[in-house]
């Protein structure tokens, strides 16, 4: 098996290094809108008098749409090419937030994150199959790269929102709008690319190598939405804790955002090239060992001793730490189902990936009566969830690693 294995990885194409950087400039501009919206609620919170729960569910009705949208995407690319729903995604995504913006009310708000989370879900599952295809052999780096376009997405959110809710109010983040519109019509033009990649791959291996392991991607699943879990309650209430816990500005607090984000997006890099090297189960138990390490750690600094001096290079360690498990997790959810690599990407970068935003209602309530040093000790709790889970990951059964 492992002859075999190594004979199917040398027939594939070699990386296409265009493709998968026009994929991962995409990635990064689609994902700036869900980080766009944790950096918006304060502003969202002191203009229109939300709660913390309130607010929170605008990620609840993003992550919702989400939820039901991308598996569905995945099935669907596993039958035919997709390629034009990336650039189409990009231009939801942009035109929900810039509605969250303009809203008046409540509903209008939770109408544009609807729509931002469509768009959002149905760049995931084509995007990362195609990004699969640009990588040739060295998947786990190819995917990192193309993850690290998504978590730098995530930093440009309050790096680009910031200014523009400064300058312009609550209406700024309507620019964002731009960028996708010049993203997309540079997917669209490209799309042949796309589609020569698909043809090469499939072509190269008609018969794709392995056995589909449904045991060992359901446990991923259940690691991957626990990470989930972490991750969005932390990108979410991390400006929270830093204004409250540490009593620093609204601007701190995106910063300390972006601050994350950015170390998570080299986390992502750095876990990528990990993982083509050593086994993926153990990139993924040690990263997800240093999540739990450093929430614990923003505990106790919420506890003992608040700074804003502290809290940011804590918060710097544990992007670092949650990055890079982030592109291996979606690698080993594809080399479980080799014969459904839609369905996989769907899930792990889909479905499983919603259930943190669809907890983040219940974060913001704990937020209301408990304080945000109670939300991180959750997060800590469920970052040891996924820590132990990922220990009971089984090797691929249809891919020996040569």
């Amino acid at each position: 098996m492992a002859a075999v294995a190594t004979v199917a990885a040398a027939a594939l194409p070699r990386a296409d290094r265009r493709g998968i950087s026009l994929l991962s400039i995409a990635h990064a501009f689609n994902d700036t809108n869900q980080s766009a919206l944790p950096a918006v609620i304060p502003w969202l919170v002191g203009h229109h008098g939300l709660t913390l729960a309130s607010a929170a569910t605008l990620v609840l009705a993003m992550n919702l749409s989400s939820s039901v949208v991308q598996p569905l995407f995945g099935h669907l690319s596993d039958r035919r090419s997709l390629a034009w729903v990336i650039p189409i995604a990009l231009l939801l995504a942009a035109s929900g937030t810039a509605i969250i913006g303009f809203s008046p009310s409540m509903p209008f708000m939770l109408l544009g994150a609807l729509i931002s989370g469509i768009g959002v879900a149905a760049f995931h599952p084509e995007g990362s199959r195609f990004a699969n295809y640009f990588s040739g052999a060295n998947r786990a780096s190819g995917m990192s790269f193309f993850t690290t376009g998504g978590y730098l997405g995530f930093a440009l959110g309050p790096i680009l929102v910031t200014p523009l809710l400064i300058a312009f109010g609550l209406h700024g983040i309507a620019w964002l709008l731009l960028p996708a519109t010049v993203m997309a019509a540079l997917v669209w033009r490209d799309l042949p690319r796309f589609h020569e990649a698909r043809a090469r791959v499939h072509g190269a291996r008609r018969k794709r190598p392995g056995v589909d392991d449904w045991r060992g991607f359901l446990i991923l699943a259940g690691v991957v939405a626990m990470r989930s879990v972490t991750f969005f309650a932390a990108v979410t209430f991390l400006p929270f804790f830093a204004i409250s816990v540490t009593r620093v500005g609204k601007i701190d607090g995106s910063i300390v955002l972006a601050i994350m984000l950015l170390a998570g997006a080299a986390g992502t890099l750095w876990g990528g090239r990990l993982a083509d090297r050593f086994d993926r189960r153990r990139v993924i138990a040690i990263s997800l060992a240093g999540t739990t390490l450093f929430a614990l750690a923003i505990v106790l600094l919420g506890f003992y001793a608040p700074s804003f001096g502290a809290l940011a290079p804590l918060a710097a360690l544990l992007g670092l730490s949650l990055g890079s498990s982030a592109g291996v997790l979606v690698v080993l959810g594809q080399e479980y189902l080799p014969t459904r690599i839609g369905v996989a990407s769907g899930v792990t970068l889909g479905l499983a990936v919603t259930i943190g935003g669809l907890l983040a209602p219940a974060f913001g309530y704990l937020g209301d009566r408990h304080g945000l040093v109670a939300v991180f000790a959750t997060i800590f709790a469920c970052g040891l969830f996924a820590a132990l889970g990922s220990l009971a990951l089984p090797k691929p059964a249809g891919l020996e690693r040569a």
